[in-house]
């Protein structure tokens, strides 16, 4: 029996805070956390892409006494988000953080133990030596994915978008060899804006949730019914559950029937176009470049 808690709540702070509390989360004495934030595109939290920084900040005050705290994303806005959302801001507050642009940060290629997809692929080296790893996502839908929640947001550690071209097309399955990679201590998934249909396609839908969790599986399950989806029939989760065992979950803290909404999924003619270019690359650089 794993806990998810739940929030219904119009403020990413207090919210993940209300979830860390209830959860009993701290994280004291560690030598480096990592905290993986989605930062699609450094767009405000709004618009339903990126992660209010709110949750973050909420997180970063359950962090005492750890030598180093890094938050990561490799995203062609990147930088743009950390200028502009306030992440360099955070540095007067809480000094042992680094902000790390995953594509130009040091790499590893890592052997899958179970691949679906890959034998290895490249990943980012300071999560995998990082005693505590925490991973905030976005409410979303994605068009290939299906959803891009817990599971889709550790596809943020694949460093360049190169590498990325090589696994995107198939990363139904792709996503499954990364979360094999990394342990995370603690999963949220921030809604107060969701975004629905499309993977790019800014399409906001307020939803006022906060969810949070030490299991993926189980707050990507909670999140899912939140937007109307089952997972239970996606067939990216229904392989994550042969890989990782599907989690009992005991809930708390909101009623979900007081939350659900009704997510539209789907894809734009211009995203489909895309997603064929994708494959035709991904094709190509996985001819020429180690795999």
């Amino acid at each position: 029996m794993v806990k998810v808690y739940v929030t219904k709540s119009n403020d990413a702070y207090t919210g993940t805070k209300e979830a860390l509390d209830a959860l009993n989360f701290e994280v004291s004495g560690k030598k480096r956390v990592y905290i993986k934030p989605n930062l699609t595109g450094g767009m405000s939290s709004r618009k339903g892409m990126t992660v209010d920084i709110g949750s973050v900040i909420a997180v970063l005050e359950k962090i005492n006494y750890c030598e180093e705290i890094i938050i990561g994303e490799s995203c062609s806005g990147t930088q743009k988000a950390f200028d502009e959302l306030g992440y360099r801001e955070l540095y007067k507050e809480f000094p042992n953080l680094r902000l790390e642009d995953i594509r130009s940060a040091n790499q590893v290629w890592k052997k899958i133990p179970r691949p679906n997809h890959t034998n290895e692929m490249p990943f980012n080296a300071s999560v995998l030596n990082s005693d505590c790893v925490i991973n905030i996502a976005k409410m979303k839908t994605h068009s290939l994915a299906g959803v891009s929640l817990s599971l889709k947001n550790t596809f943020g550690f694949v460093p360049t978008r190169k590498q990325k071209l090589m696994y995107h097309p198939f990363i139904r399955k792709a996503v499954l060899d990364m979360n094999q990679l990394v342990n995370y201590n603690l999963c949220i998934v921030e809604g107060i804006w969701g975004n629905e249909f499309d993977e790019v396609q800014s399409t906001p839908k307020y939803t006022g949730a906060i969810i949070a969790g030490e299991n993926m599986l189980a707050v990507d399950l909670v999140a899912a019914s939140i937007m109307g989806i089952d997972l239970n029939r996606d067939s990216t989760y229904k392989d994550a559950f042969e890989l990782w065992g599907k989690p009992t979950i005991e809930l708390k803290g909101a009623k979900l029937e007081e939350l659900v909404k009704q997510y539209r999924q789907g894809a734009l003619p211009s995203t489909q176009v895309r997603y064929v270019k994708e494959y035709l690359q991904s094709r190509f650089h996985r001819f020429f470049n180690r795999h």
